[in-house]
């Protein structure tokens, strides 16, 4: 019997923009916008929060790349 595989993010580990515990990326997508389409992604935080943010949104780094977290949520005090 084969053991069940654990998807493994590709992307680093964002910070959630609430509660600064680990998110990740699930989605990316472009939604159309004045001038032009936006891209944006969707993360998803180990305390169940969702957020749709555009890429150039500060939870995010700039050219759509993750910004890896900066502290562990135990560092925070």
């Amino acid at each position: 019997m084969t053991p069940p595989q654990i998807p493994i993010p590709t992307d680093p580990l964002l910070e959630c923009p609430t509660c600064g515990l680990p998110a990740e990326i699930i989605d990316r997508f472009t939604l159309g916008g004045a001038p032009a389409p936006v891209e944006h992604v969707k993360l998803f935080c180990v305390n169940r929060h969702w957020y749709t943010l555009p890429v150039d949104h500060p939870a995010v780094a700039d050219s759509g790349r993750p910004q890896p977290l900066v502290a562990n949520a135990r560092e925070r005090g």
